[in-house]
């Protein structure tokens, strides 16, 4: 009977050659890592290696006093020729730098598409106040146009303000819509007043603290959408008939000074008074200033 033979034994794996070019001192500052050594046979001196950005590494791979480094799609390999010296601390320090990062990257990137959502929510909302308004005061005009009312309704209805950090901006138009059909005058107005209500309510409300710590000057939304509905309150004050305007005037004043120190928004309260004060009822100067106010916006 012939012997059965031994199974041979998985040959051992050799052990991977460390290699890399030595360095005797290494610093981290000021978001970079540089390699030193020294150089010179009589009069020693400190020569630069090698230097990475910490925010740009890709891959880092140590072993005691060995370190492997992906940068720029190129990988660098280091040896420590100091005895007992290793790179441990060094790679638990990038670590902790690349998080600390990559936490205020994150946080940059959320402050920047919420202040985004903020301008886009103000570019959406400002005509719908400006729709509503409008309903306002035609419905005091001696005959109402309700032909005109239906043309209201349709920049209603093109409202669209989609946010993925804000809360939802939830406007209700179809109440207004069969008031409007219905040519009812005191719901046409009470739905108007909600609409305005809803908006103002939205920029003014709670949600908004939550991120006031994280978004520079995020106050002054608050301020430019008091200041706007300032300033169609102004007209619709002389619509109706309002005699003496001065102290809504003189708020509205305060309001844009206001809204100035906040921001670089220079529009002149003055102008606006005047022309509210020279404009004929239902003419084009309503629509002059809020095309006045809102380029002063694009400054923001």
């Amino acid at each position: 009977m012939q012997p059965v033979e031994a199974e041979s034994a998985t040959p051992k794996a050799k052990p991977r050659k460390l290699t890399g070019c030595p360095v005797v001192k290494y610093e981290l500052a000021e978001g970079k890592i540089s390699f030193f050594n020294k150089v010179g046979l009589f009069r020693k001196r400190w020569v630069l290696i090698k230097e990475f950005p910490v925010y740009e590494l890709t891959g880092v791979e140590n072993l005691g006093n060995w370190l492997s480094l992906s940068w720029n799609n190129e990988v660098y390999e280091f040896i420590f020729k100091c005895n007992g010296e290793s790179f441990d601390n060094l790679v638990q320090q990038i670590a902790e730098l690349q998080e600390v990062h990559q936490r205020n990257l994150q946080k940059a990137q959320q402050i920047a598409l919420c202040r985004g959502e903020l301008i886009a929510a103000l570019n959406a909302s400002l005509p719908i106040v400006d729709c509503s308004f409008d309903i306002l005061m035609g419905l005091h005009e001696k005959r109402v146009n309700w032909v005109q009312m239906e043309n209201y309704l349709q920049t209603l209805g093109g409202f669209n303000f989609k946010p993925e950090l804000l809360v939802p901006l939830d406007l209700d138009f179809s109440k207004i819509a069969v008031a409007i059909q219905n040519q009812t005058t005191k719901e046409t107005a009470q739905e108007a007043f909600d609409i305005l209500r809803a908006i103002y309510a939205y920029f003014s409300g709670f949600e908004l603290e939550a991120l006031a710590d994280g978004v520079l000057n995020f106050g002054y939304v608050r301020v430019v959408v008091l200041a706007y509905f300032m300033l169609n309150d102004l007209w619709f004050a002389k619509v109706i008939g309002e005699v003496d305007m001065e102290i809504e005037f003189n708020a509205f004043r305060v309001q844009l000074a206001d809204l100035a120190a906040q921001t670089n928004f220079g529009a002149d309260a003055e102008g606006f008074v005047s022309t509210i004060v020279e404009a004929d009822v239902f003419g084009s100067g309503i629509w002059d200033t809020r095309l006045l106010f809102r380029e002063g916006l694009k400054q923001l």
